[in-house]
């Protein structure tokens, strides 16, 4: 399938709404990363708990979830590596999307891994490493966060929600998980995952590399994460928001939701187990679990 034919807006049209459609989503939401680490909390081996405890003075995974983001405005070197992007036409990025000079949610997730065992480093620093792999192991789990530099990973393609035009990179940051934050915290709903997924399917989620999630989340885009756009999409917004849309976009209603929700939070419980596997592999062995990332890291500060 080419995903490009399933983009509901030509280019001109999303440099159009740049205006009019919320700024960029940073990743899954506050909720997302919370179950996340509650997970991998769940999965870590006394040896891993022990140290993770240790950096994080008695701080929680889930606690720390969402730091990357908090300090986003004032790290600018750190914004690329919340994502990363291939073409819309081929299904595995190449060897140049995966090392770009600034870094990209791949190689952070190598690069941070490297530095939470090295010992030789400062405290601080290997504290600040475990909180970015936290947060970026999460967030390359999120589909969209590996997807085209053209559309900004979706946050160019508007939708329609609840008649609110969104953009649906904010849908599945934030509100693909409604419904389940109405009923459950975080921690509840992690226990919810743990049960559904059990240690045999968690175990064969771990045994896998970075390289592997990438190509796993574009998977999802290429096999349908986008919405078709509906003829009728525009009928209940006002006139102004009519002619500024120029054409049909899709909607994401319950029957997306149906699809998609469950396939998110398999996202989530992946994620979870992925990261309880490093942390014990590199408390436990003293190494990283990967490969060494492709590219000098971490990536320096941008030259003002």
């Amino acid at each position: 399938m080419d995903p490009s034919k399933l983009l509901p807006v030509p280019a001109l049209l999303a440099l159009a709404l740049t205006l009019l459609l919320p700024a960029p989503g940073l990743a899954w939401s506050r909720f997302a990363h919370e179950v996340t680490g509650h997970l991998a909390e769940g999965d870590l081996s006394p040896v891993a708990r022990a140290a993770v405890a240790g950096l994080l003075d008695g701080q929680g995974l889930a606690d720390v979830g969402s730091w990357a983001d908090q300090v986003r405005p004032d790290r600018p070197e750190t914004v690329p590596l919340h994502y990363v992007n291939g073409p819309m036409d081929v299904l595995v990025p190449s060897a140049a999307d995966f090392n770009l000079p600034q870094g990209n949610v791949y190689s952070a997730v190598l690069g941070y891994s490297e530095r939470i065992a090295d010992v030789r480093l400062e405290r601080e620093q290997r504290v600040e490493a475990l909180k970015f792999l936290v947060h970026f192991l999460a967030d390359l789990h999120q589909p969209l966060h590996s997807g085209f530099a053209e559309d900004r990973g979706a946050n160019d393609v508007p939708a329609l929600y609840r008649g609110e035009v969104i953009n649906l990179h904010r849908y599945w940051d934030n509100q693909i998980f409604a419904s389940v934050q109405a009923v459950f915290d975080s921690r509840q709903f992690a226990a919810v995952l743990r049960a559904r997924h059990g240690d045999h399917e968690r175990r064969a989620w771990a045994a896998s590399a970075p390289r592997d999630w990438v190509i796993e989340a574009r998977g999802l885009i290429f096999n349908g994460l986008y919405p078709r756009p509906r003829g009728d999409a525009l009928s209940g917004l006002i006139e102004e928001d009519r002619q500024r849309l120029a054409g049909p976009i899709a909607v994401l209603d319950e029957s997306y939701r149906s699809v998609w929700q469950p396939v998110a939070e398999r996202q989530l419980a992946r994620a979870g187990a992925r990261l309880a596997a490093a942390l014990n592999h590199i408390f436990e062995a003293g190494r990283s679990p990967f490969a060494p990332p492709p590219i000098p890291f971490p990536p320096s500060p941008p030259v003002s």
